[in-house]
């Protein structure tokens, strides 16, 4: 038996109790790699995202590898610390 044998002879695909999952899995990860594609302006990878369509594999290794993110806690941090700083200048001047 070869492998396109042994493929054809699972239903996996036929239950939907599988590809539900499976597309929430595939949809999230497209819509964030799109969109982090659209906003840096990437015209290239957000065509090859759009029509490659890899189980999220793509989508995960542009996210991760490809588009040098930053990390998330991060941008939180540094975008509170100057809300707070400026609050705390706004409450200065006024005494």
């Amino acid at each position: 038996m070869n492998i396109f044998q042994y493929f054809s002879q699972i239903k996996v695909l036929e239950n939907p109790k599988f590809v539900i999952p499976i597309l929430v899995w595939i949809i999230v990860w497209k819509g964030l790699a799109l969109w982090r594609a659209s906003q840096r302006k990437e015209a290239l990878w957000f065509w090859l995202l759009m029509c490659i369509n890899t189980f999220g594999i793509l989508e995960i290794c542009y996210i991760f590898v490809f588009s040098n993110p930053k990390p998330f806690l991060k941008d939180l941090k540094d975008k509170f610390s100057k809300k707070n700083k400026k609050e705390e200048d706004n409450t200065n001047e006024i005494k």
